[in-house]
């Protein structure tokens, strides 16, 4: 027996509550095993409650709903359509509003655990989505029987392939239709749903206005990108195809089907387009239909369909014939007008390797629309022929006129052929004018490049000795004359080594932006690198250079995103930099250098898992890492980014026990931590970036001591970290970076004011501090870290004013509540905003019933709590039990208070203000809300 099978054997005999705690012991770090052993279990039960759903389905004298049956307040009308687990009926809403709508129902004996699940998921996928072209929600619930249904918008139209064909549309109309499409997916894309299943009759089309209006539905396979859904949509029956194989992309035909991104549906839309333009699917029906399951995933994955014009081109005479009468087109003239821009969107579109499709829906909307304006598509590298002809389509007029000129000057020039002698003197000085001409411009390509090799020597090379320096003004100015310059070249007229060259020098220039807090500025030289390099990795797939240029923008691009908040962004790109790292490995081997970003790529995600709370997913993916860092450390012990990267790790795994409420463990990590940035600041002392990190690694080391209530120990780390950073501050003023850094220390040194006799002199520091925060939130107002830190700060003062008696406190409150609420209202809030917005709604709650006013302090402190959800109950984070735990003392809830209390005390938490110390370090506490006053 092998050990997947012991494994699978034991865990079916654990019950099914504590199966997961079981495989995460059995399977450690094997992340494999794990999702393969998964897949088999969840496979096994779902077949057992398939087979006891169908014989209770047999033995159940019920029937499936009928037309004339009602479900709530609909009207069943007709059927109109089925699924693998689902029933559609038309159906009649008589209140609130009269209208028709579209009931789907789970099918009797249908309803298993899994495919409630995905049903489920569905729901919540339309639910999450506000687009005209996408079929919205109205209502869900369950039957009478006790099985799932959900009301949605009726879509009265035909599958898109149909409609293009009952009507006749060109290939113009065919091409706004779909780019509408593409819209519609991107769309979910933003809301984090990966749809899977795009093909024409989950695509309707009717006459709204007299135009074609497209609808996407059938989300019933959705995948999300975020969020819990995903749980409910990633683990399949083992061998099952998701999707419909004629349009499934080679990684979700993969059968572990583990690592979907919004490329597969880019790749399903690229089929969706050849069927438009050729009436054939890239592969035959016919094929794929007397194939096994096995040949179907090779042919996914392996086989390369031929282009759209080619297909089109050995159709008979009859099929050609019929196709191009169903697109308004000459039978001749089809495979023509699909050759050229129509073949290079669509195969770009049907990659293999994802790496190379279109990065998202909305590009390949945009290249379908650049085709449709004549105007050059990025699908293809562009020659000066191609863009000649593309200027013709724009210009037909003038270009034909032009040439009717060009001509009547020939047939001048021949009726004066007999002047042609007196004309050789003339001829020869402007030979020697063309000459000159030839050789200026040699000399200004000469200079170009050496302005280009000067720029890219101190944008790159020259870059670390310039950060020695400490200040980024040079710098700043040096990106700014780069940037002016890089944009004044036509990038048409650039060689690959050229493009190279600018590639490189816009990631610096970037660099330099995230230096300064300017993410927007950032964002742009990312994504003008990122396109550079990615046109030429494209050209040069093998090219290991090119690959590696690419994989940086990528990262870059995901670190902008982070710093703003973007959650969703910052996952995308930073899986594309993984998956770039994982092919620069298979070009590359064993180099170190193609082997740290492989490293990085698998911290960055460990990093993400961090953030959204999945500790235990983290921590055992930075312990892998710390394995193959440190064999990469144990061969270059000196070196330094390898020392940085082992610096960095050692921080998460600080934060990771510090959240998870594991405090000595997060002392140990965070003081090797401050060691290891401090050695590294010891070599290379004029480097500032080391002083930075130093300093930051002290402030959390201080705020952990502060959590066991270790006063001094917190406020000898915070005193130390603000000097090192008001030395870095002093030597660079414009550095928004090390300003916020500097802000945040001295907050967490305010904190310990407030709860001491030192809270005089924290007034004027918290005056300083928050109109420091203001102009840093104004100047870079995209940054959520900035207005969280301000957040802070305006708490910290209302606190400080209700201590003072003021009555004023509630206007510093209510502003610290606004800054939070806004927050939470943007897409991108994470638990930091979340934990903030629960003491600045703590704090007003007190306040407020201070002031006598205690329905306002229960509202806030019950909107606290809804906030917080069921953090309190699954974290031993301190951010979501120490603010719960006093709401509900407040609300006179001791019993569900004191659980929480008790599990803070076994963490070792001390709460340091003297109201919170009161009910949350007490040995037996009993609070009232009238403690509060």
């Amino acid at each position: 027996m092998t050990t997947e099978e012991r494994l699978f054997t034991e865990a079916l005999a654990v019950p099914a509550a504590a199966r997961a705690a079981f495989l995460a012991r059995a399977c450690g770090v094997d992340f494999s095993l794990h999702a393969r052993l998964l897949e088999l279990i969840e496979a096994h039960v779902a077949s057992e409650n398939f087979l006891a759903g169908s014989l209770a389905a047999q033995l159940d004298p019920r029937t499936e709903e009928r037309a004339g049956d009602a479900i709530g307040r609909y009207s069943l009308v007709r059927k109109i359509g089925e699924g693998g687990c689902g029933t559609v009926f038309l159906a009649e809403q008589h209140v609130p509003v009269r209208r028709r709508v579209a009931v789907k129902v789970i099918k009797l004996g249908m309803d298993t655990r899994a495919v409630v699940m995905r049903f489920e998921a569905e729901r919540q996928a339309l639910a999450m989505m506000d687009h005209p072209d996408i079929a919205h929600v109205i209502e869900a619930g369950a039957t009478e029987a006790g099985r799932p249904f959900f009301a949605m918008e009726f879509v009265e139209g035909t599958a898109i392939t149909k409609f293009c064909d009952e009507h006749q549309l060109g290939l113009a109309a065919r091409l706004e239709l779909f780019a509408r499409v593409c819209l519609a997916l991107q769309h979910a894309h933003q809301k984090g749903i990966i749809h899977r299943d795009v093909k024409p009759s989950n695509i309707l089309v009717a006459t709204r206005d007299g135009a074609p209006a497209p609808k996407v539905i059938d989300f019933g396979i959705a995948k999300a990108t975020q969020d819990r859904l995903t749980e409910h949509t990633l683990v399949t029956g083992v061998d099952q195809f998701i999707g419909t194989p004629a349009y499934m992309s080679p990684e979700q035909a993969d059968q572990r089907g583990l690592d979907i991104d919004t490329r597969s549906d880019v790749y399903s839309l690229g089929v969706l387009l050849y069927e438009l333009l050729t009436g054939r699917q890239p592969f035959e029906a016919r094929t794929l239909q007397h194939a096994g399951v096995d040949e179907i995933r090779r042919i996914i994955r392996e086989v390369e369909p031929p282009r759209p014009s080619a297909r089109v081109a050995t159709l008979s005479t009859a099929d050609r014939d019929a196709a191009a009468g169903l697109r308004a087109a000459p039978p001749a003239q089809l495979a023509p007008a699909l050759r050229g821009d129509l073949d290079w969107v669509v195969m770009r579109c049907l990659e293999k390797d994802r790496a190379r499709r279109y990065g998202t829906a909305q590009e390949l909307a945009d290249d379908i629309r650049r085709h449709l304006r004549h105007e050059p598509i990025v699908a293809r590298p562009p020659s000066e022929l191609y863009r000649l002809e593309k200027f013709f389509a724009r210009n037909r007029l003038a270009c034909v006129s032009a040439a009717a000129l060009a001509l009547s000057l020939v047939a001048g020039t021949v009726v004066s052929v007999r002047q042609a002698i007196r004309a050789t003197a003339a001829e020869r000085i402007a030979k020697a004018d063309r000459d000159a001409a030839d050789l200026a411009r040699a000399d200004s390509q000469q200079r170009q490049q050496q302005a280009e090799q000067l720029l890219s020597f101190m944008l790159g090379d020259l870059s670390p000795e310039l950060k020695k320096f400490s200040s980024v003004t040079l710098r700043r100015t040096l990106g700014d004359k780069a940037t002016a310059y890089f944009a004044a070249v036509p990038p048409e007229k650039l060689t690959d080594t050229e493009v190279a060259r600018q590639s490189k020098a816009f990631t610096q220039i970037g660099e330099i932006r995230m230096d300064e807090a300017k993410y927007a500025e950032a964002a742009e030289a990312f994504t003008n690198a990122f396109k550079s390099a990615a046109a030429l990795t494209a050209r040069h797939p093998r090219d290991a250079d090119m690959l590696f240029e690419r994989a940086q923008a990528e990262y870059w691009i995901g670190a902008v995103a982070r710093r703003r908040g973007d959650q969703s962004t910052q996952r995308e790109w930073w899986t594309r930099y993984r998956d770039s790292a994982v092919a620069l490995v298979a070009l590359e081997g064993r180099k170190p250098r193609a082997q740290l970003e492989f490293i990085s790529g698998q911290h960055n995600l460990a990093l993400l898992e961090a953030e959204r709370g999945n500790l235990t997913t983290a921590r055992a993916g930075f312990l892998a890492e710390r394995t193959d860092l440190s064999e990469l450390l144990a061969q270059k012990p000196n070196d330094r980014e390898l020392r940085r990267i082992m610096a960095e790790l050692v921080t998460w795994l600080g934060l990771i026990a510090e959240r998870d409420g594991d405090y000595a463990a997060a002392i140990g990590h965070l003081s090797e931590m401050v060691s290891r940035y401090e050695a590294l600041a010891a070599a290379e002392p004029t480097i500032a970036r080391w002083r930075n990190e130093v300093a930051t690694s002290l402030v959390s080391l201080g705020h952990v001591h502060a959590l066991l209530g270790r006063i001094d120990e917190a406020s000898a780390s915070l005193a130390k970290a603000t000097a090192l950073l008001e030395t870095l501050v002093a030597s660079d003023p414009k550095n928004h970076r090390w300003k916020a850094n500097a802000f945040n220390a001295r907050l967490a040194q305010v904190t310990l004011l407030l709860a001491g006799p030192g809270a005089a002199a924290a007034a004027d520091q918290l005056a300083e501090l928050r109109v420091g925060l203001e102009s840093l939130s104004t100047a870079e107002p995209t940054s959520s870290a900035f207005r969280r830190s301000l957040a802070k700060a305006w708490r910290l003062e209302a606190h400080l004013r209700m201590a003072s008696g003021r009555t004023d406190a509630g206007e510093a409150s209510a502003r610290a509540l606004d800054l939070c609420t806004a927050l939470l209202k943007e897409t991108r809030a994470d638990d930091w905003a979340v934990a903030e917005f629960a003491q600045a709604s703590l704090l007003a709650g007190r306040l407020a019933q201070r002031d006598g006013d205690p329905v306002r302090a229960r509202r806030h402190w019950e909107l606290l709590l809804t906030t917080l959800g069921d953090r309190p109950a699954e974290a031993n984070d301190w951010r979501f039990l120490d603010p719960a735990a006093q709401a509900l003392a407040f609300l006179g809830r001791g019993d569900e208070a004191r659980p929480l209390i008790a599990r803070l005390q076994r963490l070792g938490y001390r709460a340091i203000d003297p109201l919170a110390a009161s009910i949350l370090n007490a040995a037996t506490p009993t609070v009232s809300p009238t403690q509060s006053k």
